[in-house]
């Protein structure tokens, strides 16, 4: 089969926040930078994200006050260092930002203007209404122009390529015609996300389907903290065409209240001194058991109030959410909105240092796709910051790695075998539908690895994403390489989301005890002697897992 190949120095895989950050650092060192996204420049899943992020540029709100809280709303299994160094260098990644034309929300004496997430004592979320992750994404992508970063959109990477357990490059297709094309590179930076779809209700982007967890294992790197699979408490849930889109924390944060279908204001049951300002996983703990116990709306949700507020109010600090809800027919101002929880992000990830190293020589990884900052819960305002400030990082250290290093001749016997696996989906006479699989992967991750766990669900869930590992192997798509092929994209992404799933699941059942996201009815409490990280490794195509000391 032929292929396509294309030389760079630094391969960057993924263009949302952290992908594009990386790139800009990369490109700044003087190498030649190419960077890889499934979607158009602009349009990755960041530009989602609502709310604003953390950063301490307003006193009394301190570095020192964000990593503390970050570590506490991390239920202490953070990577410490890593804390540390994204608090201490989050204010000089907006001021970054606004040199690439972002301009943040700021008072009448020009100070920012910060509010206060929850378990936020002192403001620290930086914003631009309620839109932060797409005008970020503008300054981002109008900076990568300015610099001439070589981008290809609509491109899926589809395994790394190593040579004696280092990166030499990485093997995918044009989604547009399925041509092949191989990249070989002195140093490569995974920033492809989170892994959402693999969830049946989600706030993710259609894009992020676990491809970085997935091809990080393949190459020899670790991951950590798999089982932590944070719910955002407000996803939309009042229509089936936008079940699981996010309602920014910032309604919570500036007096939203949530009441069951009595009316009653609940979170006075569960946490009474936060209320609706309690950690998220505490938040969707309690909107799951309120609809349990059949005090849910008839589309089995909760109420979410701001027709307290005044419509000014309203279009000023959540203009998008106000639009989100009038597209179907709910003005927010005279009426609640239905919520419910929604897979939203993962914590885990792949390990790295505080400079995005693998313990695969010539692999970085960033954002979403990377672990360690977050711990247990991630509060919110600290995902697509992080991005920013470890993005840098590892555009920084892949230039350094790539300075040092040569060229190594791509391996051809490895191309071949995964041009055979990916056509393969294609060229076979009799299979099933991509969709079937995905499906049942997303009832099985929802009903049974979802906002409570025990171990009867976890186990039956191994069981079914085994079967399902089978079945997704006679996957076949409906149309052939003559036209767009939609279906091997698909087959592709969900044999990434059932190794993403299985690490998951694994690590979700070794952690006896519940700590942050993870909730285990059957092991309720949180215990010191599992203040530890879960790492899971590749072993021969086996998943291996360990707990392992926090890195304080």
């Amino acid at each position: 089969m032929k292929y396509k190949t294309i030389k760079t120095d630094i391969l960057v895989i993924g263009a949302g926040g952290a992908g594009i950050r990386a790139a800009i650092e990369a490109k700044i060192s003087g190498l030649n930078t190419i960077l890889l996204g499934k979607e158009v420049l602009g349009c990755a899943h960041t530009g989602m994200a609502m709310g604003g992020m953390n950063a301490a540029m307003v006193r009394p709100a301190t570095p020192e006050f964000h990593a503390q809280i970050t570590i506490e709303g991390g239920y202490f299994i953070n990577n410490y260092k890593m804390v540390r160094v994204f608090a201490e260098e989050m204010p000089a990644r907006i001021h970054d930002l606004e040199s690439y034309g972002v301009i943040f929300d700021r008072l009448d004496n020009g100070e920012f203007y910060t509010w206060a997430g929850p378990k936020q004592k002192f403001p620290l979320n930086v914003c631009v209404g309620d839109y932060t992750g797409r005008e970020m994404m503008q300054g981002l992508v109008d900076e990568a122009r300015k610099l001439k970063i070589k981008y290809t959109d609509e491109f899926f990477v589809s395994k790394l390529l190593t040579v004696k357990e280092r990166v030499v490059g990485a093997i995918g297709i044009n989604i547009r015609n399925a041509e092949t094309v191989v990249f070989q590179a002195k140093s490569v930076v995974l920033a492809s996300g989170g892994a959402g779809r693999m969830y049946r209700v989600t706030t993710n982007a259609a894009s992020n389907t676990g491809d970085g967890y997935a091809m990080a294992l393949g190459a020899g790197a670790e991951l950590i903290d798999m089982e932590m699979v944070q719910f955002h408490p407000t996803g939309m849930a009042n229509t089936p065409s936008t079940l699981g889109v996010l309602v920014t924390e910032k309604t919570r944060a500036h007096g939203g209240i949530l009441r069951n279908r009595k009316g009653e204001r609940f979170m006075s049951k569960y946490y009474p001194k936060e209320m609706e300002l309690a950690k998220r996983d505490e938040v969707s703990r309690s909107i799951y058991t309120e609809v349990a116990l059949g005090l849910g709306t008839k589309n089995n949700a909760v109420y979410l109030h701001v027709d307290h507020w005044s419509k000014e109010k309203i279009l000023e600090i959540i203009p998008d959410v106000y639009e989100q809800y009038k597209n179907t027919g709910v003005d927010i101002s005279k009426e609640p909105m239905e919520i419910y929880p929604s897979m939203h992000h993962m914590m885990g990830g792949i390990k790295i240092n505080e400079w995005g190293e693998t313990i695969v020589p010539g692999l970085y990884a960033t954002g979403e796709v990377a672990g360690g900052v977050h711990g247990a819960n991630r509060l919110g305002g600290n995902s697509i910051a992080e991005g920013q400030v470890f993005g840098r990082r590892a555009g920084i250290a892949a230039a350094k790695f790539a300075k040092k290093n040569k060229f190594i001749t791509l391996p051809k016997d490895k191309i071949k075998k995964e041009q055979q696996r990916i056509f393969s989906f294609v060229y076979r006479k009799f299979g099933v539908v991509p969709h079937t699989v995905e499906d049942k992967l997303k009832k099985v991750m929802w009903d049974k690895v979802g906002i409570f766990r025990d171990e009867k669900k976890l186990q039956q869930a191994k069981k079914e994403v085994a079967k399902l590992k089978k079945e997704a192997r006679k996957m076949k798509t409906r149309t052939t390489l003559k036209e767009r092929n939609r279906d091997l994209q698909d087959c592709l992404e969900i044999e990434n989301m059932l190794v993403t799933a299985e690490s998951v699941i694994e690590a979700a059942i070794l952690r006896k005890e519940s700590r942050g996201a993870h909730s285990r009815t059957d092991f309720p409490k949180t215990l010191e002697e599992w203040r530890k990280n879960i790492v899971v490794k590749n072993d021969n195509n086996k998943i291996v897992i360990e707990a392992i000391s926090v890195i304080e």
